[in-house]
């Protein structure tokens, strides 16, 4: 088993980004395509944008707008106005951030499918890239076929574990020579899966390593446990000070600050007990937990692991540890700074595993 540590990119990578800088900056995020069906006559991909970050806007503005309804004075000219103008930007602000889909289609050429691109499966090359957008902190993973003197990017994610089983469905039933531009070794194939493997459920068991990667930065959490305290602080000294003097207060101004404070909290919790894992033990699977729920990902065999990398562009700040396995790939989001520490640490429980030694991996440590 090796492992690798993507630290410098491909001199491509560098004249395809000098490239993408003279292009107009895009508010989108690079659409995620992702395989819908696959047989030997029609591939079929849905291609769907993320929503902007704008439509945070959407449930204030609705708010706003419901207000001058609220009220307990009788409702104006101005409260109407005000009413509608609200509206109308949460239409537009929906409208323009709201996700689009669109649909892909490759067919065999002969197969007749209308609106579908035509190729030649018997000619057909696939390339796996990797780049970064502007304004992202993820790198973005695509696959390209290439067929015909045509290139079409037919499979794109942020998530490499996802879009490597896809392409091990794709290349199920359209084989062809794979040109693997991520930076991995030359006999790494993560996308290659044994037929007769692939995730399993097993019973619960320890797990003697982890590879542990919380949510947030040690510093984010304690500056929301903070902003909380501060918070239910300054709600609790207007109730008893500035509202016994009053001799009726609205529920409405109690029902906001509450659901204000509400929304503090349930981040600062969601920050503390947010967290992935890497679970190492005569099985290799992934965990995330969140609001002390766990959830498991993936289970491979310890003995399918070919390999564990250290994944990702060089200026991204997250990255990923990928482990190589023929039941399927797995893969942590992990920090850029932390990746190759990881990596290594990852390799070492699967070594200890392999070994029958029990160990605790010290990787779990807050980032």
């Amino acid at each position: 088993m090796s492992m690798s540590s993507v630290t410098e990119a491909p001199p491509w990578r560098h004249e395809r980004s000098a490239a993408q800088a003279a292009r107009r900056f895009s508010l989108r995020a690079p659409e995620r395509i992702e395989l819908s069906s696959a047989d030997p006559g029609e591939l079929a991909f849905d291609a769907r944008r993320r929503a902007l970050a704008p439509a945070l806007l959407c449930p204030l503005l609705f708010a706003l707008g419901s207000l001058p309804w609220l009220g307990p004075h009788p409702v104006g000219a101005t409260r109407v106005a005000t009413s509608a103008v609200c509206f109308t930007a949460l239409a537009g602000i929906a409208a323009w951030t709201w996700p689009r889909r669109r649909r892909l289609r490759v067919a065999a050429r002969g197969a007749g499918a209308r609106g579908a691109r035509a190729v030649q499966p018997s000619n057909v090359r696939w390339q796996l890239d990797a780049e970064q957008a502007p304004g992202t902190p993820r790198t973005t993973y695509s696959v390209t076929l290439q067929a015909d003197d045509e290139a079409l990017t037919v499979l794109q994610n942020t998530n490499p574990e996802r879009l490597l089983w896809q392409f091990s469905e794709v290349l199920r039933h359209w084989p062809g020579p794979v040109d693997c531009r991520w930076g991995l070794p030359e006999a790494a194939r993560p996308w290659s899966i044994e037929p007769h493997s692939g995730p399993r459920s097993s019973a619960d068991e320890p797990a003697t390593g982890a590879v542990v990667v919380p949510l947030s930065h040690r510093s984010l959490i304690w500056c929301s446990r903070i902003m909380a305290a501060f918070a239910l602080a300054d709600l609790s000294f207007l109730l008893t000070t500035a509202g016994a003097g009053l001799a009726h207060i609205h529920p409405l101004s109690v029902g906001l600050a509450v659901a204000f404070e509400s929304c503090l909290v349930a981040l600062t919790v969601a920050l503390a007990t947010g967290s992935s894992r890497l679970c190492v033990s005569r099985r290799l699977w992934r965990e995330t937990s969140l609001f002390g729920v766990q959830r498991r990902r993936g289970d491979v065999r310890i003995e399918s692991v070919r390999g564990v990398y250290a994944l990702g562009t060089p200026r991204a700040e997250r990255w990923h540890v990928l482990i190589d396995s023929a039941d399927g790939p797995l893969a942590l989001e992990v920090p850029h700074s932390k990746a190759a520490a990881l990596a290594r640490d990852a390799e070492r429980a699967i070594a200890a595993a392999r070994s029958g030694e029990p160990q605790l991996v010290p990787s779990e440590r807050a980032l």
